[in-house]
């Protein structure tokens, strides 16, 4: 699992037909310290995260693939859990 941010919202216009209605976020990876680091990841959400959200972001691909029903579908990571901030 991975804490990250939601930076933009991924966009196809032609993909695998597991996909079709899935909504597809960049996440930009973060730290212990929630400072950016490693390479932005797209996952699939079914959660209703937004952009500015800070989500957990699994990297379980079989998990990924039962939650879409299809066992071949082409994805690995997935909004998980959306972190709720506290002041």
């Amino acid at each position: 699992m991975l804490n990250a941010i939601v930076v933009g919202n991924a966009v196809a216009t032609a993909k695998n037909p597991s996909l079709e209605g899935c909504k597809l976020l960049l996440c930009q990876v973060l730290d212990g310290d929630d400072k950016p680091s490693k390479t932005p990841v797209v996952a699939v959400d079914l959660l209703g995260a937004g952009v500015g959200q800070k989500v957990v972001v699994s990297t379980d691909g079989i998990s990924a693939k039962e939650m879409l029903g299809d066992p071949s579908a082409p994805v690995r990571m997935y909004v998980q859990g959306l972190i709720d901030e506290t002041s």
